[in-house]
C-alpha cells in the first residue's frame, strides 16, 4: 500500500529538500502547495494520507491550517517540520492539534521510517476509536521453528507478520537465521542496518534505538534483518537477543521471530522468551524423525507447553498421512497449510507476500486462519469450534471429527 504525501511550504527550496528525503517505494508525493486556500483545495481533491508542512517563527497561518485539518480531515495526518523547535513552538503546535512535530530531518531513511510509523499508528488509533477493534494490552512473542531447512518457516513467519499488521497491530519481525536469513528477500527490502550492527551497541538498547535499526515494510511490519554476510552471525550474542526481545515486547503487539533449524544459544534464547512456538513439520519421514527429536529437546527445556504443531505443505500424496504425523510425533496438530508451489514461489520472486498478492488462494486463507486464532487468543485446539477446525484443515469434508478430535 502506497502512503500518499502532500508537501506544504512557502519556500520552494524547502519543498525540494523534503522531496529529496522521500526516497522510498512505499511513499508517493502526490502534490506540493505554498499554503493557504491552495492547500485546502489540494487536500480536498487528493485526500493525502500524510501532510508535511514547514513551520518557521511566527507561522500562525500554518498552525491555523493544522487546526482546520485535524478537525475536518482526521484521516489526513499532519507532520510539522519546525525551523526552530523549542518549548513554545511545541506547545503552540500541540494546542493546534498537531501530534507530530520535529526538527528538520537529517536522514532520509529515518524520516521515511517516521512517516510510515505515523501513518500506521494514526490509522490504528482511528480504528480503535470506532469501537470495533478488540483491545489487547499483552504483547506476544511468536517464534517459528522447525527441525529441518526448507520447511517453509520463513514463508509462514513473513506472511503471518503481514497478516497481523493488516489487523492494525504493531508487528515486529526478527530474522534470527543469522547466517542465511532471507526475510528481507521475501519482503523485497534492502536494509541499511541489521541485527549484527545493532548488537555492537553498548549497553541495553532502548526502543527508539531498536527502531532506528529496523526497516519498515509497506505493510507496516518493522523488520530487524539478519546480518548481510554469514561471518557476522558470531557478533550477535544470546544476551543481546534477550535484551532486544524484552524491549520490543514493550512497544509491539506481536514480535514474530524466524529461526534456523538448529538449537543454538541464540535460538534457545528466542524459544525461552516466546509466548508461542509455531513448530513446523511436514509429511516426510526424515522431517518427522527430526521433529520428534526436536520436540524431545523442547520438552527437556520445559518449552513443550508453548508448542503448536503446524503441518506445512500438507498434501494427500505418498504413504504418510496426517494421522501418521500425529502418532509419530506424539503431539496434537494445531493447523495444516496446503501445498501451493506456484503461489509461494511467485510471491517470493516478486517480493510480495501471498496474503497480500494472492489473498483468495487456499494458501493465504490457511495462514489467515492461523493469524485469526492468534488475534483471538484461541490457541488451545480443544476449544476450537467446528468451523475453526475446518478452516485449519482439522475436519473432514463432511464435518466428521478429524485428527485433533480423535487424538483427544
Amino acid at each position: 500500500m502506497k502512503i500518499t504525501v502532500l508537501l506544504v511550504s512557502k519556500f520552494e527550496n524547502k519543498l525540494g529538500a523534503i522531496r529529496g528525503l522521500l526516497d522510498d517505494e512505499a511513499i508517493t508525493v502526490v502534490g506540493e502547495s505554498p499554503g493557504g486556500t491552495d492547500t485546502l483545495e489540494r487536500i480536498e481533491n487528493l485526500s493525502p494520507d500524510i501532510i508535511i508542512m514547514t513551520m518557521g517563527a511566527g507561522d500562525d497561518d500554518v498552525l491555523s491550517m493544522t487546526e482546520r485539518i485535524s478537525f475536518n480531515r482526521p484521516r489526513s495526518h499532519v507532520i510539522l517540520l519546525a525551523e526552530f523547535l523549542d518549548v513554545d513552538t511545541l506547545q503552540a503546535a500541540l494546542s493546534a492539534g498537531a501530534h507530530h512535530v520535529l526538527a528538520y530531518p537529517r536522514s532520509g531513511k529515518e524520516f521515511c521510517a517516521y512517516i510510515k510509523t505515523v501513518y500506521h499508528n494514526e490509522n490504528a488509533r482511528i480504528e480503535s476509536l470506532s469501537g470495533k477493534q478488540k483491545l489487547s494490552w499483552i504483547s506476544r512473542v511468536i517464534t517459528v521453528f522447525g527441525a529441518k531447512g526448507g520447511l517453509g518457516k520463513t514463508t509462514l513467519a513473513v506472511n503471518l507478520a503481514v497478516k497481523l499488521a493488516e489487523s492494525r497491530k504493531k508487528v515486529a519481525l526478527i530474522d534470527l537465521n543469522l547466517q542465511f536469513g532471507d526475510v528481507s528477500v521475501f519482503l523485497d527490502i534492502d536494509p541499511v542496518d541489521t541485527i549484527s550492527e545493532l548488537s555492537q551497541e553498548l549497553g541495553s538498547p532502548n526502543i527508539d534505538l531498536l527502531r532506528s535499526y529496523m526497516t519498515v515494510h509497506s505493510s507496516g511490519v518493522h523488520v530487524l534483518s539478519a546480518p548481510k554476510s554469514p561471518e557476522y552471525a558470531e557478533l550477535v550474542a544470546p544476551e543481546k537477543v534477550s535484551s532486544i526481545i524484552s524491549q520490543l515486547r514493550t512497544y509491539y503487539d506481536y514480535v514474530i521471530i524466524d529461526t534456523p533449524p538448529s538449537f543454538s544459544d541464540v535460538t534457545i534464547t528466542a524459544l525461552e522468551a516466546s509466548s508461542t512456538i509455531l513448530f513446523v513439520t511436514g509429511l516426510d519421514i526424515s522431517i518427522l524423525k527430526n521433529s520428534k527429536q526436536s520436540l524431545s529437546i523442547l520438552k527437556s527445556l520445559r518449552q513443550l507447553d508453548k508448542v503448536r504443531i503446524i503441518v506445512n505443505r500438507a498434501v494427500n500424496v505418498g504413504s504418510i498421512t496426517l494421522d501418521d504425523v500425529q502418532r509419530l510425533i506424539d503431539c496434537p496438530i494445531w493447523a495444516k497449510i496446503p501445498s501451493d508451489y506456484r503461489v509461494a514461489v511467485t510471491a517470493l520472486n516478486l517480493g510480495i507476500p501471498f496474503v497480500t498478492g494472492a489473498p483468495k488462494t487456499e494458501l493465504s486463507q490457511a495462514v489467515s486462519s492461523v493469524a485469526t486464532l492468534l488475534l483471538e487468543g484461541t490457541e488451545d485446539i480443544s476449544t476450537l469450534s467446528a468451523k475453526q477446525k475446518k478452516k485449519l484443515g482439522l475436519l473432514g469434508k463432511r464435518g466428521r471429527p478429524g485428527l485433533t478430535a480423535r487424538y483427544q
